[in-house]
Order: structure tokens, then sequence, then C-alpha cells
């Protein structure tokens, strides 16, 4: 009885998750449809996006080519133009004769007065029927009707009577302005063909020449039916008319079916380029691509059942603990590469930093208070040491750590920004500022501040490139009341307004609703980040406050941030200390790979009342330690270096002299990199980059040890 119940408990267990594997498969093969569904359709939306894009950029460059043209043809009928009547023109006939010959699409040049004759021509072959007189653009110059250029309908002429041509005729005026007769080239399209035929656009493509009422002047490939019939569509018209160009599907009457068209107006001429493919054409590699997306789902779908009728609960089981261990060996192998990339930075970056500072302290040591160089030392002292507090937000963030949270002067932190800023203005640009915040703080980093300040003021004047004025203004404000803000919203309280305005073109309404989207960008490819905005906007919520955002079109735009204040902070002063304590001539060997931080330390720890003895390798180091180990009294050396490293190099030192004092430098500090300096002999660890300070004072403890 116990063995049926158990069978029969067995069996309801399998009956579940054999119902549960088949609902199961009918998700994932409808999520595998549905997906190729999708592809399809989007495959589709790019194939005809792709079609579109293409036919609007051949259809622009010949427009554009065929505007060459025709402006080269129309300057030298303005040239005869203003030569005056006829006659006058007709003399000129040797000049445009030359000019035929940087024209190849100019069949003749023909100058024919008021009664229609024929009164000067660059060739004497035929190329056109003698009854001017009665030719409707002759008589539209004749009535004052034309009003400039004028262009006619196609016709067959040439020596054999079967090229294709059409004239461009202008007004040639006599005395008193009456009419004297015309100027006109007689253009061959076979030119214009060659150039047509010059471009690709594969079975069921067509390139038409038109006049801007719908007359074919030609087409690519010939359609002989086609030529001077009128193919108007008024309201394709009156876009092309409007915006200069029309992109989009259209009944053909010449091919029967719906074609895919871009229609480009050719600037200064009553005509346009047309380019065109076929729908079907259009879309030939989607329904490749769809039949074997199809095929694919089919095949996939399958497999998928197959495998779902061949799994198990206990595979399952398994497969789910295999990924989760994955995942978690995945995540541990990227904080592991997150920490490497920012030991590295810091240490690279520091040992910019260190030579930044070690010679900008060593220069304001040697320049007296005041002066401009002297401020303007200073003023690298201080960039140099945000970039140092760079570092140390990166290497907090290696650790999963929170930003530093303190009282910061915001007037002095604008100041700076703006004094920066300042140095990098161009002419066309004017600052001009107001700030009285006075000593108000708010709780949070300096260089976050600094960024925010930064990138509103070189957003304000990325949307001034004609020049213009960058207006900021700090100031206190208090919220008596609870208030929504375009960007947040501000409780109760005191607050510090920063306030950035630009008199640029203003923010569209689209632009305005994403502006502090991650990653968007009104820029061009290779010009933005997308990141300005959105780095601004998380900074403010982090600090608790909120953004209002006003633009008027035309007139510019203004951002301002409200931050929370937090009472009143002293500006930061240079840090004077106590005195330093000096060498009593003591031999210190320094160990860096860079030259120029070793060459640094040599000068300040010679200035501290030390013997400096340095080192770029800690291999050639070791060797002159172990030829002369009683010479050095201290030994001050790197963490990150080739060959050995600063603890490894601490270990050797202290196998040869287990007495010898060893303070390390390193970019990365932290609890695991202090215990294996104390536990290699190292009695200190100091945070690079180092100023003057750091290195007396820990010099003098190690000694005193």
């Amino acid at each position: 009885m116990k063995t049926l119940t158990a069978l029969a408990r067995l069996l309801a267990f399998r009956n579940t998750l054999t119902r549960a594997l088949v609902g199961l498969g009918i998700v994932l093969v409808g999520i595998n449809v549905a997906s190729a569904i999708w592809d399809v359709r989007i495959d589709r939306d790019r194939t005809e996006l792709r079609a579109r894009r293409d036919l609007s950029n051949i259809s622009g460059l010949l427009a554009e080519q065929t505007a060459a043209v025709l402006e080269a043809v129309d300057l030298v009928l303005r040239d005869a133009v203003r030569d005056g009547p006829a006659a006058k023109a007709a003399a000129t006939i040797a000049r445009l004769r030359d000019e035929m010959t940087h024209i190849p699409q100019v069949a003749a040049f023909l100058v024919v007065d008021a009664d229609g004759r024929i009164v000067g021509r660059t060739n004497e072959t035929p190329s056109i029927k003698s009854d001017f007189a009665e030719r409707w653009f002759s008589t539209a110059h004749r009535d004052g009707r034309a009003g400039g250029l004028l262009l006619s309908e196609p016709y067959q002429g040439g020596p054999d009577g079967k090229k294709w041509r059409f004239v461009m005729s202008r007004r040639l005026d006599g005395p008193g302005g009456a009419f004297d007769g015309i100027i006109a080239a007689v253009m061959e399209t076979e030119n214009f063909d060659r150039l047509y035929r010059t471009i690709q656009l594969g079975k069921g493509g067509f390139i038409n020449f038109r006049t801007r009422d719908g007359v074919i002047l030609t087409r690519v490939p010939e359609a002989p039916e086609a030529r001077k019939r009128r193919f108007d569509d008024p309201a394709v018209s009156a876009v092309v008319e409007r915006e200069g160009r029309f992109t989009g599907w259209l009944p053909s009457a010449i091919l029967n079916q719906t074609v895919l068209e871009s229609i480009v107006a050719v600037r200064g001429f009553p005509v346009e380029v047309l380019a065109g493919i076929t729908e079907d054409a259009v879309f030939a590699p989607w329904r490749s691509e769809a039949w074997r997306i199809a095929l694919r789902t089919v095949l996939t779908s399958a497999a998928m059942l197959a495998l779902i009728a061949l799994a198990a609960w206990g595979l399952a089981r398994r497969e789910r603990e295999r990924e989760e261990m994955q995942r978690q060996l995945q995540q541990a192998a990227k904080m592991e590469a997150i920490g490497r990339l920012a030991g590295g930075i810091a240490h690279d970056f520091n040992n910019i930093l260190g030579a930044i500072l070690g010679y900008g302290e060593l220069a304001q040591r040697a320049l007296g208070e005041g002066g401009a160089v002297r401020r303007q030392i200073d003023q690298v002292m201080q960039a140099g040491a945000r970039g140092k507090g760079l570092v140390e937000r990166i290497l907090a963030f290696s650790r999963s750590g929170l930003g530093e949270r303190v009282p910061v002067h915001v007037q002095s932190v604008v100041e700076e920004t703006l004094e920066i800023l300042a140095a990098s203005l161009l002419p066309p640009v004017r600052l001009e500022k107001r700030l009285d915040a006075g000593d108000t703080a708010v709780l949070g980093d300096a260089t976050q501040l600094h960024q925010v300040a930064m990138n509103l003021c070189t957003n304000a004047l990325q949307a001034m490139q004609d020049g213009g004025v960058l207006t900021v203004v700090l100031d206190r404000a208090s919220v008596p009341e609870r208030r929504l803000l375009s960007h947040g919203t501000l409780l109760p309280g005191p607050y510090v307004r920063l306030s950035v305005s630009d008199t640029g073109s203003g923010i569209p309404p689209a632009v305005l609703e994403r502006m502090f989207d991650p990653f968007f960008t009104t820029k061009g490819v290779g010009d933005g980040t997308g990141l300005g905005l959105s780095l601004v906007h998380g900074i403010v919520a982090d600090f608790g406050g909120a953004i209002e955002v006003a633009t008027r079109a035309g007139m510019g735009t203004t951002f301002t941030v409200w931050l929370p204040t937090s009472g009143e902070t002293p500006r930061l002063q240079a840090e004077l200390g106590g005195e330093l304590p000096y060498g009593n001539g003591e031999t210190v060997m320094i160990i860096d790979d860079e030259k120029s931080l070793v060459a640094l330390a040599e000068e300040t720890l010679a200035a501290l009342g030390y013997e400096p003895a340095g080192f770029n390798s800690s291999v050639a180091a070791l060797q002159a330690f172990r030829a002369e180990p009683r010479r050095y009294d201290l030994v001050l050396t790197d963490e990150t270096m080739p060959d050995l490293s600063g603890v490894e190099l601490a270990r050797e030192l202290r196998r040869v002299r287990p007495e010898l004092p060893i303070v390390l430098m390193s970019g990365y500090s932290g609890a695991q990199l202090t215990e294996r300096a104390r536990a290699a002999g190292a009695g200190e660890v100091l945070r690079k980059p180092l100023v003057r300070r750091d290195i007396a004072e820990a010099l003098a403890r190690a000694l005193q040890t």
C-alpha cells in the first residue's frame, strides 16, 4: 500500500512537471515567434529607411551637379544680357564659342532678334528650327511674362533631328528697355543622361530630370513615351516648393506600380531631379531576410520543444546552480578588474599630479605673496588638489564607498570655476557675474560642485557659437513652503541659488523634455557624450537640491540650481601648519620608476636638509644598498614599479638590514596594502601625490622610531 501511494505521488509530481515544461515550451516558442515577427518588422523599416536615405543622397547630389551646370550656362547668358541689345550680343559669338568648350552640355548659343531671326550662332549646324518668333518662350520674353530665365520643353533637334534638347533663354533689351530679342543656350540632354547612368540604382531604379511643373526633360533608363509628358502631383509639388525636397511613396504612371521617390529642387532653377525605385526592388533584400528569419524561427522553436521535452527537474536545478556560480565568478572578476583599473589610474595620474604639485609648491616658495604669477601658481595648486580629489573618488568607487560629504564654501568654488573659464573665453562672449553668497556652505563634495558649475557654463557657451553674454549669479534664498520646480521639489528652508544664463537661441520643446537623459545630445557624432547635463542632474539630486529651467526661443536659457545650505564655513586657506621638521644630513634612498618624480624628490629632500640618493629602478636600488648597506639612513620607495614592487623591495632590504626605516608611497592605499607594507617592514604608507609637508613629517616620524 505504501509503495502504491509513493508511486501515485511520483506520477502526480511527474505530471505536474510535464505540464510546467509544456507551458514553458509554449511560452518560449511564443517569445521566439514574437521576436522573429519583431525582427522582420524592424528589418523592413530599416530597409525602407536605408532606401530613403540612399535615394535622398543620390537626388541631392545630382541636383547639386545639375545646378552647377545650369549656373555655368546661366552665367554666360547673363553676361550676354549685360552686353545690351541683340546686335551687341551677336558680336560676342566668338567669346560664346570659347565658353562652349567648358560646358559640354551646350550644343549651341543663339542670338535671336526681336523679329525671331537668328543674328548670331556659335556654329552653323542647324540646331533648332528657325520659327523662333512663334516659340512660346520667345513670345513670353517679348510680352514681358518671363521675368528672367526660361526653360523650354524638350524637343528633338541636331543634324539628324533625333537628339533630345531643351532651351535656356534670357531676354535682350534694347534702348528704353524695349524687347530686342533673346539669348538662348541649346542644351543636350545626352550629357545629363551620361551623368545619371553612372549611378547604379539596380533593378527597378530610375532617375528623372524634369521641370518644376512635371514635364520630363530626360529619364534614365530611357522611356520614350515619357518625354515631354507632364507628371504633376500638386500636393508633392507644394512640398517641394516649400521644403526644397520630398521623399515618399507615390504611384508611377510610367511603371504602373508604387515607387519610392526622392525629389530635390535644383536651386535657382525651375527644374528638379527625381531618383526612384520600385517597391519590389526596395524590399527584395528584406523578403530574402524574412524567409531566412522564418526558417530560423521554425528550426529554433522545434529545437526548444525538443530540449524542453528532454529536460528534467534535476538537470534544471543543476543548471541554475551553475549559472549562479558563473554569475558570482563574473561579478568577482569584474570587481577585481575595476580594482586593478583604479589602481593603475591612481598610479599613473598621481605620478603626473605629483610632479605638478611638487614643482608648484617649489614655485610657491620661490615667489612672494601677491602678484599675478603667484596667483596663477596658486590656481595650479588648487587644480592639482582637485585632481587628487578626483583620483580619490575613483578609488572610493572601486571600493564601493560613498563620496565625501563635508561643508563646502560655495562661492569660492564658483569663483575658481569662473576664473578657469574666463581664461578660455573667446572675444564674442562676455562674462557677467554677481556672486553674493558670502560664506554660505552646502554639504557635499567640492569637486562635484565644481563639475556642476563648469558643465552649466560650458553648456551655455556652446549655445552661443556666434557670441553673446554669459551671466552667472550666486545668491541666497529662503523657501517658506514646499515648491515644485521643473526638475525637482524644494522643501522649506534656506538655499543657495546658482543661475547660469545665456543669450543663445533657446531650447526647443523636444530637447527640453530629454536634455537631462543620459547620453542624449544634440551634437554630431564624436562632438558630444550626452553626459554633461545628466551629471549635473545627478549631482544636484545627490545634494538634495533641484533645478529650474527657463528658456525662450531666440532669447536664451537660464538654468537655476537650488542647493540646501548647511550653515556657513570659512574659505579654505593654505595650510600653514607648524614648523617643518628638517633633516640633519641623513642619507635617504629614493626609488620611483618616474624620473621626474625622482628628481623632484631629490630637490625637495635636499631643501629639507637630507642627502638624497635617487634611483628609478628597484633592482638598481637593491644592488646599491647591498653594496653599501650602512650608507643609507632611510628608504622612501614607490609601491607600483616594474621588476620589484615597493613591498617586495622593502622585504629584501630588511633581510640585509632589519632595523632600516622604510616609508612606502602609493597612489592606491588601503587596508590590505598597509598590512602588507608593515609585514614587509615599512613603517608608514603615504598617499600620492605628496606635498613637501607630507614628506617632511613622514621622514621625521620614521627616523624617530
